[in-house]
C-alpha cells in the first residue's frame, strides 16, 4: 500500500478551491428557493386567487378558492406563500391582485354608504390576470360568482 503526501501548498490549494466551488453552488442555487412563482402559474387550475401585492411589485402570498359564494372575507388569510409578502395577513381589505383560472366571471364586493353598505359591482371576468380594479384594491371585503 502507497501512503501519498501532499505537501501544505497543495492542501492549502485543494482547500480554497473546495471552499470556491461550495459558495459558487450556493451563489447558483439560493435563489431559487428565494421567491416562488406568482400570478398565473401560481393559482391552481380552476380556482379564484387574490393576491397581496400587485403583479409589479412579485404578487406576494396568495389565497384560492373554488366556485362559490364567499360573503366575509374576513375569515381567509393568505396563506400560500408565493413570494412571502403579506403571509398570514387577513385578505379583508387586503388584496391587491386576482388570477381567475375558472370559466367563471366573480363580482367583488367593496364597502359603500348606507343603505346599501357594499357594491358588488366589480366584475372579474374568467382567465384574468392582473391587478384589481382600483374601485377593489385593497378595499374587497367579498366575492361571490356573477
Amino acid at each position: 500500500m502507497r501512503t501519498i503526501k501532499l505537501s501544505r501548498r497543495t492542501t492549502g490549494f485543494a482547500s480554497a478551491l473546495a471552499v470556491a466551488a461550495a459558495v459558487t453552488l450556493l451563489g447558483t442555487t439560493t435563489p431559487a428557493y428565494a421567491a416562488g412563482p406568482g400570478g398565473a402559474e401560481a393559482c391552481p387550475s380552476g380556482s379564484f386567487c387574490l393576491y397581496y401585492n400587485s403583479p409589479g411589485v412579485g404578487w406576494g402570498s396568495f389565497e384560492h378558492w373554488s366556485p362559490g359564494s364567499f360573503s366575509d372575507l374576513s375569515q381567509y388569510f393568505f396563506r400560500d406563500w408565493g413570494n412571502g409578502s403579506g403571509y398570514g395577513q387577513t385578505v379583508y381589505k387586503n388584496a391587491a391582485s386576482v388570477v381567475n383560472n375558472t370559466s367563471l366571471s366573480w363580482n367583488i364586493c367593496v364597502p359603500a354608504p348606507p343603505p346599501d353598505n357594499m357594491n358588488c359591482g366589480i366584475p372579474i371576468a374568467p382567465g384574468y390576470a392582473g391587478s384589481l380594479p382600483s374601485a377593489a384594491h385593497n378595499e374587497d371585503v367579498a366575492m361571490f360568482i356573477n
